[in-house]
């Protein structure tokens, strides 16, 4: 009972912030991501709808990461960097290492309605993880790693972080859209939050 409560509660205050205030793409995407969750699809579907009609677009995730003076940007799914086919094949080997030290990719927040390795696959393209990728490629061991991204880092891409910091020895600091996160040794400054 209690879960199905906390359920409409989130549901409804999903709806409430989008009365307030819709034009705000977080409130639709707050809610999408909400329905996600839980495995509504069409929850999902509802959202994204409402948010074409009113011509209401998301902020694409983008994240920069500087290396020897240069500036270089990532959105999700990029494929578009030079050294892509790199990024993706170190990336891959890394995931399986930190599969087996214990990580597990949270795909409930992919809400397209594809198979899991498509949705793994999905994760491993998200901007943080392509520019913490570049950074581990292109910079001495030991380096620390420091990006920054528009927007929330998500909690995939977070826990991903955790795992690589340690995996590779490596601190990573990123800044996203609320606060500064230092990984280290498998550990986040921010308590996870």
């Amino acid at each position: 009972m209690l879960l199905s409560q906390n359920v409409e509660l989130a549901k409804s205050v999903g709806k409430r912030l989008i009365e307030l205030e819709p034009r705000e793409a977080g409130a639709y995407m707050l809610l999408s991501n909400f329905y996600g969750q839980i495995g509504d699809l069409e929850g999902v579907a509802q959202v994204r709808r409402s948010m074409m009609d009113r011509v209401i677009r998301k902020e694409k995730a983008c994240t920069w990461i500087e290396i020897d003076k240069r500036v270089h940007a990532f959105e999700s799914g990029d494929r578009s960097h030079p050294l892509h086919r790199y990024i993706h094949n170190y990336l891959e080997v890394l995931i399986r290492k930190m599969k087996v030290n214990g990580y597990v990719p949270n795909t409930s927040l992919v809400v397209q309605s594809v198979d899991e390795q498509t949705k793994e696959e999905m994760l491993i393209g998200h901007s943080e993880n392509l520019a913490i990728g570049l950074g581990l490629i292109c910079t001495s061991p030991g380096t620390r790693i420091t990006i920054v991204k528009n927007l929330r880092v998500c909690v995939d891409c977070h826990s991903a972080t955790m795992f690589i910091s340690k995996i590779e020895r490596r601190e990573i600091v990123a800044r996203d859209l609320n606060r500064f996160h230092r990984f280290k040794d498998g550990v986040c400054s921010c308590g996870n939050h």
